[in-house]
C-alpha cells in the first residue's frame, strides 16, 4: 500500500488517548518493551510519537519498564550483558563517571569557543 504525501498528520484528543492506550497496553503485555517494536507493529513513525507531548507520558512508562527490566535481566545474566548495556545507554546510562562527562562537555565548550573566536576573526 502507497501512502499519500501531502500536509502532517495533526492528532485529535480522541487519537492521542487511544495511541496511548495501545502504548500502555504494549507496555504491560511485553516483559521487554521496544518502542520501535511497537511502532513497527502498530505502522506508526517513532519521530513522530516523540513529536505530540501527548504521547511523552506512556513513552516514559515504556522506557522506564525497559530500563528496569534490562537491568534486572542484565544483573541476572539473563540477557547478553552487551545488548543490554547498549541498550541502557541509548536510555541515557553511562559508564563514565559524572566528574569525566562534567569534564569533557567543559572540554568541548573550551573547543567550541574557541573554533567560534577563529571563525569571528576571518
Amino acid at each position: 500500500m502507497i501512502k499519500k504525501m501531502g500536509r502532517p498528520i495533526k492528532y485529535t484528543d480522541e487519537y492521542i488517548a487511544e495511541i496511548c492506550d495501545e502504548i500502555d497496553k504494549y507496555t504491560d503485555q511485553n516483559d521487554l518493551p521496544i518502542l520501535a517494536e511497537f511502532c513497527y507493529t502498530h505502522d506508526i513513525r517513532k519521530q513522530r510519537l516523540y513529536d505530540y507531548a501527548g504521547f511523552s507520558d506512556a513513552i516514559k512508562r515504556l522506557i522506564e519498564k525497559k530500563e528496569s527490566q534490562l537491568e534486572k535481566l542484565g544483573l541476572f545474566n539473563v540477557v547478553n550483558s552487551t545488548m543490554a548495556i547498549f541498550s541502557l545507554k541509548q536510555i541515557g546510562w553511562s559508564d563514565k563517571p559524572k566528574e569525566q562527562i562534567a569534564e569533557e562537555n567543559k572540554f568541548a565548550e573550551q573547543i567550541k569557543k574557541a573554533l567560534g573566536s577563529l571563525h569571528e576573526d576571518a
